[in-house]
């Protein structure tokens, strides 16, 4: 599997040579994206057992944090980025503390974090004179790099796809490092059972704690590059169905691995431009791939791949 990822890395980098439609790369930039907000949600949903609702509030309140800044006080993006990952870090302190304290777990911490999403949907659609309501920000800023021939700001196709990309490898490697480490192992643990956890003397409170705000944390790092490439940040960030298609993702491509929700991103983004559905057509698509793949092929793509591979 491994060579696999390398190889299908080495094809993404070259890709851009070969590819001459926007379109497409546009794309390749919503799919990257997406894979970044699946492999960070797999991180607590697939290896840490918590159905959490509240990684669309993640993306959304960073995407809204930094548009804010950038757009309303001339702040740089990347500065930005600072007070937008310190407040999703914060809320899911907060968040994650009240589900862990009381132990919630499966319908009831997806229940709970859902409302806390809708919470802050709500506050962001009512508080009008900062982030205008229902009608959403433009944002016309793109962020700057700076190189040793000059700053440049992200605006081309192409420019946006590596960047992208350059984010779905941190947030796989960040992951993949959490996984192998003693981190990740006591998250095996608290996933199979948590008073097996308990009785191995892992604080399962403090672990779930970590992986939650690890991985909120990276949906909010997505969301504030998601809004600036769009051009638009809306109250629909936070919507359930956002939650939904992240879910879908993850279950698709198979939530045992890291690579698997890389996989369901990239087939639930490109399947509607492939076969030109609508946002309602969408929505049913993504519906009935939940409800195959759970009846049919749980453990997803990856897992189906890997069976028919060990198969005599």
């Amino acid at each position: 599997m491994r060579y696999a990822v390398l190889i299908g890395l080495f094809i993404a980098l070259l890709a851009p040579l070969a590819i001459t439609s926007g379109s497409v790369l546009t794309i390749a930039v919503y799919a990257f994206m997406a894979a970044s907000l699946a492999v960070s949600f797999n991180l607590i949903f697939g290896f840490t057992g918590q159905l959490s609702l509240f990684h669309a509030a993640s993306f959304g309140v960073s995407a809204y944090i930094v548009t804010i800044l950038v757009t309303t006080f001339g702040w740089n993006f990347w500065l930005a980025l600072v007070p937008a990952l310190a407040t999703v870090i914060l809320l899911s302190l907060f968040v994650g503390t009240i589900c862990f304290r009381f132990k919630l777990k499966e319908f009831y911490f997806a229940v709970v974090t859902m409302a806390f999403s809708e919470v802050l949907r709500l506050i962001t659609v009512n508080w009008y004179s900062v982030t205008n309501g229902s009608l959403g920000m433009t944002v016309v800023e793109r962020p700057i790099i700076w190189t040793p021939w000059g700053s440049f700001a992200i605006s081309s196709g192409v420019a946006w796809y590596y960047l992208t990309l350059a984010l779905l490898v941190i947030i796989y490697v960040i992951c993949r490092r959490i996984l192998t480490s003693w981190i990740g192992r006591c998250l095996a643990a608290i996933r199979l059972n948590d008073q097996l956890g308990e009785t191995l003397g892992i604080n399962v409170f403090k672990y779930k704690l970590l992986s939650f705000s690890i991985g909120s944390a990276l949906a909010g790092l997505v969301g504030a590059f998601y809004g600036f490439f769009s051009g638009f940040v809306e109250p629909h960030y936070f919507s359930i169905p956002l939650s939904l298609d992240i879910i879908a993702m993850v279950l698709l491509g198979g939530v045992n691995s890291l690579i698997g929700p890389v996989i369901g991103a990239f087939v639930l983004t490109a399947l509607p431009h492939v076969i030109e559905l609508s946002a309602e057509l969408r929505i049913a698509l993504y519906g009935s791939i939940l409800i195959f793949v759970i009846l049919v092929m749980p453990k997803g793509i990856v897992g189906l791949l890997t069976s028919k591979k060990h198969a005599p």
